[in-house]
C-alpha cells in the first residue's frame, strides 16, 4: 500500500493494483453535515416520542424511560453509521450523496467490526465539538485518517456515482462521453506489468517507429497471456488497448488520449505539487513520484523532449509559472 499526491495504491493478492483518491477534509465535512442532520433528525423523533409517552407516566416509571431513551438514542445514532456503512458498501446517506466510501486495507468495502470500531471512536473525533479533533487529525495523518479510521484501518476515498447514457442504457465511464470507444478485455497484470504498460504509453510518441515496435514486441509477449480477451496482432495497438483497460479499472492514462500543446486542469495541478515538493523529497522518492506523474502528463504534451522525468517536470513548471 502507498500513498502519492492525495492518492491511496492497493495491490490486491491477484497482483492488481487499485488506485483511490483519498477524500479530503472538506468533502468528508459536506458528508458530514447531511448524516448530523438525518441523525438529528431521528433523535429527535425518539426525544418526542418518549415526551409524550413520559407525560402520561408515574414519576417513577417516566424517570427509567428517561434512562432508557437515552440509551436508545446513543445505540439508534451509533447503528444509523454502522448499519448503512456495513450493508450499504461503505456508505451512509451523506457519504454516497457527497461521492464517497469506507474501504478497509484491501480495497475492498470495510467489514463489520471495522466499520464497528471506527464509529465507536466517533464520539472522541467529535471532542470538543463538532469533529474538531477528527478535522486536526485528517489534516495531520498522510492518509486523511481520522481517529476512528485509525482504530480501524479504514479510508474514506471518492467514490464517483456512474454516469448513465439513457439514448444506449448503459453506464459511461467517469469523465467520457456516450461517444467513447468501448473497453475491451479483461486484464490482471501484477504491479511491475502495469507500470511497464503505463510507461510505454506515456513515452512511445518519443521512440522512432522501428524502436517503438521493438519495445512493444518485447513488452507484449509475456502480457498476452493476461488478456487474452483483447485478440489484437499489431504489438503497439495491443498496448494501447491493454492501458485503455487497466484506465477502466483503475486510473491509468488511455492510450487514445489526444495530445494537446496545453496541460489539463489536473495535469497542471499534479505539476505544480510536485514542484512545490521535490526540494524536500528523497533522490529515490523524488524519481519514483515523477514517473508516476509524467506517466499522466506525457500524454497530454511529449514537448519538451526530455527524457528524466523530473527535468522534464521542472521544465513544465517553469513554463505554467511555477517557480
Amino acid at each position: 500500500m502507498a500513498v502519492s499526491l492525495g492518492r491511496l495504491e492497493v495491490e490486491t493478492a491477484d497482483h492488481v493494483v487499485l488506485r483511490y483518491d483519498l477524500a479530503g477534509a472538506g468533502t468528508r465535512g459536506n458528508a458530514a453535515l447531511i448524516d448530523a442532520f438525518l441523525s438529528l433528525l431521528m433523535v429527535a423523533g425518539l426525544s418526542i416520542g418518549a415526551v409524550a409517552v413520559g407525560g402520561r407516566l408515574p414519576p417513577s416509571l417516566a424517570l427509567q424511560l428517561s434512562g432508557v431513551t437515552a440509551f436508545a438514542i446513543l445505540a439508534c445514532w451509533i447503528a444509523y453509521f454502522v448499519l448503512l456503512e456495513w450493508l450499504w458498501n461503505g456508505q451512509t446517506i451523506g457519504k454516497r450523496r457527497a461521492g464517497l466510501r469506507v474501504i478497509g486495507p484491501d480495497g475492498e468495502p470495510a467489514r463489520f467490526i471495522a466499520v464497528l470500531i471506527r464509529n465507536l471512536v466517533r464520539p472522541v473525533d467529535f471532542l470538543p465539538g463538532w469533529y474538531a479533533l477528527g478535522l486536526v487529525m485528517i489534516f495531520l495523518t498522510p492518509r486523511s485518517q481520522r481517529l476512528g479510521d485509525l482504530a480501524a484501518g479504514t479510508y474514506v476515498v471518492r467514490a464517483p456515482k456512474p454516469r448513465m447514457d439513457w439514448l444506449s442504457l448503459r453506464t459511461l465511464e467517469p469523465g467520457r462521453g456516450a461517444a467513447a470507444a468501448p473497453v475491451v478485455g479483461s486484464v490482471r497484470l501484477s504491479g511491475e506489468s502495469q507500470r511497464l504498460v503505463r510507461e510505454f504509453v506515456a513515452r512511445e510518441r518519443l521512440l522512432a517507429p522501428r524502436d517503438r515496435a521493438t519495445l512493444a514486441a518485447v513488452l507484449a509477449r509475456p502480457i498476452r497471456a493476461a488478456a487474452p480477451d483483447i485478440d489484437i496482432a499489431d504489438d503497439v495497438e495491443f498496448l494501447r488497448r491493454v492501458a485503455a483497460s487497466l484506465h477502466a479499472m483503475g486510473d491509468v492514462p488511455p492510450a487514445s488520449a489526444a495530445v494537446s500543446h496545453g496541460l489539463s486542469e489536473r495535469s497542471r495541478e499534479l505539476v505544480r505539487s510536485f514542484a512545490d515538493r521535490e526540494s524536500a523529497l528523497a533522490p529515490e522518492v523524488r524519481a519514483r513520484i515523477a514517473a508516476s506523474i509524467c506517466a499522466t502528463v506525457r500524454p497530454e504534451r511529449p514537448e519538451p523532449a526530455i527524457l528524466d522525468d523530473v527535468e522534464y517536470l521542472r521544465a513544465l513548471a517553469r513554463e505554467i509559472g511555477v517557480s
